[in-house]
């Protein structure tokens, strides 16, 4: 029995006959699992890193850490995962490239804001050796974190963002260590500061030109691209360079045209139209700058969060193979009618190597249930009228007179409210009233369901009717594209799928702010406003949120002081079997404290001066100041999190 908010949840029902196959109607795992993940007849997630081969049991893993100690929340990393995206990248654009006979190459280039993380880096640029995989990096810090690892012979390191002088001068010395830095110009200051540092350090640059296109994405970036995107140069700031580049005598260090029309492109229709005008573009600039050979489609490659392959934010209507055939065939075609070299295609597609492959693992620790449909309300607690009214009330209801008695409900609440204010409801009649209520709004919308039309009103009865499911995690830290753009990720149990799920709910965190919760879940129809989940039992309860490799990590804030979680990293060691290749402890709570200059040596000494007082004024034993003082040191070394 799980006990909350003064009220006692139903007793658990027998289980009732159950496919696990019916729960894709409810999960869609079908959908948005690209078949990495599946559900094992044991009725647990399976995670299969190369879709066909050895499945992993998620549950079997979070037990298997539990006795580790290592508690959740747990961000799983599944590196198999990533090296299958990076192969069937590469595989799409290679076979673009022999149907439609393109007389040059392509190389995958991972942005790298979209996980900085230094184990999936690694992964990354190991996966990717062979297809010469290049990084990109979008500020001073991230070429700092990079430069040094990033030691593939061959491969680009793409330098985008604002640029100062100590960037570009840092990413020109890259040259002389053998990396290949092309200094890609998003600002037309940056031209001359390029031209300028080089020629005191005596370097020979390669640059690229970013440009702005006026076709537009779609999903929520597409003010990446259009007249007024952040980045990039106008057609007239592009001739400007060429000629600026002329003058200097380096126009040879023009290499590559780049542009970007937004993260999470939903729709193939403005890929198609960007590329168009792209491709026009790198052929007339390669007519100006006989060095080109890099065609930079940058980002914006979907993940169909939803698994609805439609054009909805959380979608895409098209296929990595279909955009790999449309870059190939738009750059082709634009070169060979220009009787020009075919350049080497390069995409910064990171959504789409790194969403699928992390995990994040977390228990439900309480449950706050609604009251359901009852045939008659207990007796009240005295006479008053207005308790008896709804008594009659009740008992009343029937699905031809359920909108007025919906209506008459809310008069009545409020009058109960009115006369509490008054003195003339106790507090016990007040707390019978909103029971009452309740139950009442239950019955109202269990009878409605006999109707043929149910009316707007009651049909929005459904969202207070919710349970909320309280779990051991911060969307703000883990999941904050769920508050910022209401992003929708995929979540569902990670067991018990051989049980039917009986309990709509929604999704609440640790924090105290009342946006920390889920209430928009992917359906295999449209988002839906509930989840179906299990009823509590006494054994533990673990949802997983899926496809959070991609952006989650760094853009996570900690809000209450919640850190970063647990993180393991998952792969095939030698002998083919699955093993724990990283584990990453959480943050403690004196790492998250020293993050907003709270020292811990501070803090303990503060505390031994006000205990030494307490203990002088008799207020603590010195057995208390003992206890005291161990708890709160333990404390400043544990997890962030609740340690159910």
């Amino acid at each position: 029995m799980v006990q909350t908010l003064g009220l006692t949840e139903p007793e658990v029902l027998p289980k009732e006959a159950w496919t696990i196959a019916e729960n894709n109607e409810i999960y869609w795992i079908q959908g948005w699992g690209e078949g990495y993940f599946d559900i094992n007849e044991a009725g647990r997630v399976a995670v299969r890193p190369q879709k066909k081969g050895p499945g992993v049991d998620l549950y079997d893993l979070v037990k298997t850490l539990v006795q580790r100690g290592i508690e959740p929340p747990i961000l799983f990393r599944f590196d198999g995962i990533i090296r299958d995206r990076i192969q069937r990248l590469c595989s799409a654009f290679k076979a673009a490239i022999r149907e439609f006979d393109y007389q040059s190459d392509y190389r995958p280039a991972y942005p790298v804001k979209v996980n900085q993380q230094k184990q999936i880096v690694d992964v990354i640029r190991n996966a990717g050796r062979d297809s010469l995989l290049g990084l990109e990096v979008g500020s001073k810090p991230e070429l700092v974190g990079v430069l040094s690892i990033h030691n593939t012979d061959g491969a680009l390191l793409l330098c985008n963002g604002y640029k100062d002088a100590e960037y570009i001068e840092l990413a020109l010395l890259s040259r002389k260590i053998g990396r290949r830095s092309i200094i890609i110009i998003e600002q037309f200051y940056e031209l001359n500061l390029v031209l300028d540092i080089a020629s005191r350090l005596g370097i020979e640059a390669e640059i690229g030109f970013r440009m702005k296109p006026y076709s537009k994405g779609s999903g929520k970036w597409a003010s990446s691209g259009g007249d007024l995107a952040k980045f990039g140069l106008n057609i007239h700031e592009i001739l400007l360079g060429v000629e600026l580049l002329k003058k200097a005598g380096k126009d040879h260090w023009l290499k590559l045209l780049h542009f970007h029309i937004g993260s999470q492109i939903t729709s193939i229709v403005p890929i198609k139209r960007a590329l168009r005008e792209s491709s026009r573009m790198y052929a007339e600039l390669a007519k100006l700058c006989p060095s080109m050979c890099f065609f930079d489609v940058g980002g914006g490659l979907g993940i169909d969060y939803d698994g609805t392959k439609t054009s909805a934010d959380s979608s895409m209507n098209y296929s990595m193979e279909e955009y790999a055939r449309d870059v190939v065939y738009a750059i082709g075609s634009a070169c060979s009618d220009a009787g020009l070299p075919h350049p080497v295609i390069v995409s910064e597609s990171g959504r789409a190597l790194v969403a699928h492959h992390s995990v994040l693992v977390t228990e439900i620790i309480d449950v706050a249930p609604t009251l359901g449909c009852s045939k008659e309300l207990q007796p009240p607690p005295s006479g008053h009228d207005l308790l008896q009214d709804f008594i009659h009330l009740h008992g009343s209801v029937t699905a031809k007179n359920c909108l007025e008695a919906l209506h008459d409900a809310a008069e009545l609440r409020q009058n109960v409210l009115e006369r509490f204010i008054q003195g003339d409801i106790s507090l016990s009649e007040r707390a019978y009233a909103e029971k009452a209520y309740w139950q009442l709004i239950a019955k109202i919308r269990s009878v409605s369901k006999e109707l043929k039309y149910v009316p707007e009103d009651i049909e929005r009865l459904d969202e207070k009717l919710f349970s909320m499911y309280f779990s051991n995690f911060s969307v703000f830290q883990s999941l904050p594209d769920v508050w910022a753009i209401q992003q929708m990720f995929p979540i569902m149990p990670i067991h018990r799928l051989d049980e039917k799920p009986k309990v709509q709910a929604t999704i609440v965190d640790l924090s105290c702010d009342s946006d920390g919760k889920i209430d928009r879940f992917v359906s295999p129809r449209e988002p839906a406003k509930h989840i179906l989940l299990h009823e509590l039992e006494k054994t533990p309860y673990y949802l997983g949120i899926f496809l959070v490799g991609a952006y989650q990590e760094t853009l996570g804030g900690m809000h209450n002081l919640f850190g970063d979680t647990n993180a393991v990293h998952i792969d095939l060691d030698e002998n083919g079997n699955w093993a724990f290749k990283h584990e990453i402890e959480g943050n403690s709570i004196s790492e998250v404290l020293k993050y907003v200059q709270y020292d811990s040596a501070d803090l303990m000494e503060r505390l031994r001066l006000s205990i030494d007082k307490a203990l002088r004024e008799g207020l603590l034993t010195n057995e208390e100041s003992a206890k005291l003082k161990k708890r709160f040191k333990e404390a400043l070394e544990s997890y962030t999190y609740l340690v159910v």
